[in-house]
């Protein structure tokens, strides 16, 4: 069974060798239809990029426009939302006295 294997493997590389070494040159036609394939290829790459580009400006103009960025001169963020001290935590989070915590609070570290 071993030498079976062994074989078929020895074949298999001889074989690989065989059919790369005897591929064809590429005629110039070949060549030359390749070359002007590769130059659509960059130029389409390089129309998609611009498009890119514009689409990413528009984007950001709209953005802008919005108010969503600040201005140059730096603008200053509402104090609507914020809490009036770091320390202060925003209602609903922390232990409350008539909910005790949780039991995974106290429990012991895993062995």
């Amino acid at each position: 069974m071993h030498t079976i294997k062994a074989c078929l493997f020895a074949a298999a590389i001889a074989m690989s060798g065989t059919v790369i070494a005897k591929l064809p040159a590429p005629t110039p036609e070949e060549q030359a239809a390749t070359e002007a394939r590769k130059a659509k290829e960059k130029e389409q790459l390089e129309q998609e990029k611009a498009a890119l580009e514009r689409a990413q400006d528009r984007i950001a103009a709209r953005y802008r426009n919005a108010g969503g960025a600040p201005t140059a001169g730096g603008g200053r963020a509402s104090d609507e939302n914020m809490p009036r001290t770091t320390s202060e935590l925003p209602a609903g989070v922390g232990p409350k006295p008539d909910r005790p915590p949780s039991g995974e609070a106290h429990s012991a570290p895993a062995k």
